[in-house]
């Protein structure tokens, strides 16, 4: 393909995504919808676009997504799901395919296309699932944690998933058996190994391209991580995203977690468009309108029967009915893995082309869909929790397993900078036992300092996830001691968008920009070389006799004076 043709297929892809995004936001819909309905579009009116081009786009969405998305949780949190990912995703799964199979059975379908329907229903989309929680804003509440295991396992079971297809072809059990064994032994063994590795190493690799202090390296090598670890795993035979998420989990437990994330962030949100316009292309709408039947009782299987089993299954586990409906909707949808276990269907002769395109257009339908079902579900949440309150745990339980303790920080003190003034102010704090955070940009000091018992966050002040780490929305007081000026006014200007009334103290070596950190949003100014001259007139006044109340009321209106006409010049 010319490389013309290829940025031509992004630039038509992200303009008319750009444009059904806006559309979406403008109607209060995740702007996911939007992109969706752009590739069906592209789709419907082009047949010159290479689906292979935008394919690769799309994977590298799918990396950044879940790469991100695991460096949010941790190993320690992981091994508090894997009673959750072992019942919940197995029991989710089970009851899932057994009530699919049924429901294919009844309408006519083989049994072995009952199946093949009833494998691809019961997966969601890790992918999907994860945006809408963090669209929703509820990757930290208590619907996320059982959520996030069944996915999990969903993605682990598609191994053994795609090994039985052949079986149900007509190979038999007997020919599939040393199949399925050695891809379960790979994959758990590529488990190992890319937990072992991420332990050691990758922590110890980071560490030492972050003492360098370049961020193009450093970049690099994250992305260069995530890519890597992805196509290890599925090259074992795992999912493409499992190994991205494992790779961020891997990140998740070094000091560079936020640093990292501030730098994949802008590369997820770019190539997530991709992936999402992408699945609107695989769609032929002529083919799914003769489908449409088969198509909608999927979507229903889907939506209703399968949100409704996953919030049972969750339920089950000792949530709270509220809790479980919200998880409920945000699996009621067919994953992405769906289309690779119904296309191996395809190839292998159980599923016709006017299957196949029902399982994309119902894909497609309960992409769409599931946003407004989240919305359906909490209007109607009195009503749908009622079958849940049924299996229930009693809500003292129900609190222990769901919830987890805030430990959020309030009214506390950050420190971006943790060089002379920003030692000076620490230690002050410290022996004040004012609760604070440093911000700081040196691996080797921000070890020093988590081992003295000082909370320390290694990144970029200019990062708002770095930001965000430290809990500015609910601190008191911003110190900004970072000797880049232009680092500062654009921290600066995040912290002041995060949270409009907290108390902004930035250091500004040079006097041109003490007035562009006030407009920036600063509350003082500290300009390091005007404050020594103050202290030195301190000094002067003192040896001619002068009181301290004189002095302190001289060198008071002279500092009044100099901000006020930095600020008015702008120099």
């Amino acid at each position: 393909m010319e490389r013309e043709t290829i940025f031509l297929l992004f630039l038509v892809v992200a303009g008319i995504a750009i444009v059904f995004g806006l559309v979406a936001a403008r109607f209060r819909q995740p702007v996911v919808m939007g992109y969706l309905l752009a590739g069906l579009l592209i789709g419907r009116f082009s047949q010159h676009l290479e689906p292979s081009v935008l394919q690769a786009f799309a994977d590298f969405g799918v990396t950044f997504l879940m790469f991100s998305l695991g460096i949010q949780f941790s190993f320690r949190e992981l091994l508090e799901m894997r009673q959750t990912v072992l019942r919940g995703g197995l029991l989710q799964m089970g009851l899932t395919l057994i009530v699919a199979f049924l429901i294919y059975r009844a309408i006519g379908l083989t049994p072995a296309q009952a199946f093949v329907l009833a494998e691809l229903s019961a997966i969601s989309s890790s992918i999907v699932g994860f945006t809408l929680m963090e669209l929703r804003g509820t990757l930290a509440q208590p619907a996320a944690r059982p959520t996030a295991a069944i996915l999990l396992a969903q993605d682990v079971a598609v191994v053994p998933l795609v090994a039985v297809i052949p079986a149900l072809a007509g190979s038999g059990i007997a020919d599939i058996l040393p199949s399925l064994g050695r891809s379960l032994f790979l994959a758990a063994l590529a488990l190992v190994v890319i937990t072992v590795l991420g332990i050691r190493i990758v922590p110890w690799i980071l560490f030492q391209i972050a003492r360098v202090g370049t961020r193009e390296l450093f970049l690099l090598s994250v992305v260069l991580l995530a890519i890597g670890t992805a196509v290890g795993s599925e090259l074992s035979g795992l999912s493409f995203a499992l190994g991205a998420f494992l790779a961020g989990i891997v990140v998740s437990e070094s000091e560079f977690s936020y640093q990292v994330l501030g730098g994949v962030m802008p590369l997820r949100d770019i190539f997530g468009v991709m992936f999402f316009a992408g699945l609107g292309l695989l769609a032929d709408p002529a083919k799914l309108l003769d489908a449409w039947p088969l198509a909608l009782a999927i979507l229903l299987t889907v939506t209703v029967i399968k949100g409704f089993l996953a919030a049972l299954v969750v339920t089950l586990l000792g949530y709270a009915p509220s809790v479980a409906l919200r998880s409920g909707v945000f699996l009621a949808q067919i994953g992405e893995f769906s289309f690779v276990l119904g296309l191996l269907s395809l190839q292998v002769g159980i599923l016709d082309e006017t299957i196949y395109n029902a399982v994309i257009g119902a894909a497609i339908g309960s992409l769409l869909f599931n946003t407004i079902l989240l919305s359906l579900a909490e209007r109607a949440r009195g009503v749908l929790e009622v079958p849940l309150r049924f299996v229930a745990r009693p809500p003292a339980l129900q609190e222990a397993q769901s919830g987890t303790p805030s430990q959020t920080l309030r009214g506390h003190v950050v420190i971006a900078g943790y060089g002379r003034a920003g030692r000076e102010v620490g230690r002050v704090l410290q022996r004040r036992r004012f609760r604070f955070v440093v911000i700081e940009r040196d691996p080797v000091l921000v070890r020093e300092l988590r081992q003295r018992g000082i909370t320390a966050i290694f990144g970029d002040v200019a990062n708002e996830q770095v930001l965000l780490a430290a809990n500015i929305p609910t601190a008191r007081v911003f110190v900004v001691a970072v000797p880049d000026a232009f680092a500062a006014e654009a921290a600066v200007r995040l912290a002041r968008a995060l949270n409009p009334t907290l108390d902004i103290i930035a250091r500004a070596d040079r006097r041109a920009f003490v007035a562009r950190l006030v407009e920036a949003g600063a509350t003082e100014v500290v300009h390091p070389s005007f404050e020594a001259g103050l202290e030195m007139v301190r000094h002067t006044l003192h040896r001619f006799g002068m009181s301290i109340q004189e002095i302190q009321a001289i060198i008071a209106a002279r500092r009044v004076d100099y901000y006020e006409e930095q600020a008015r010049l702008g120099e």
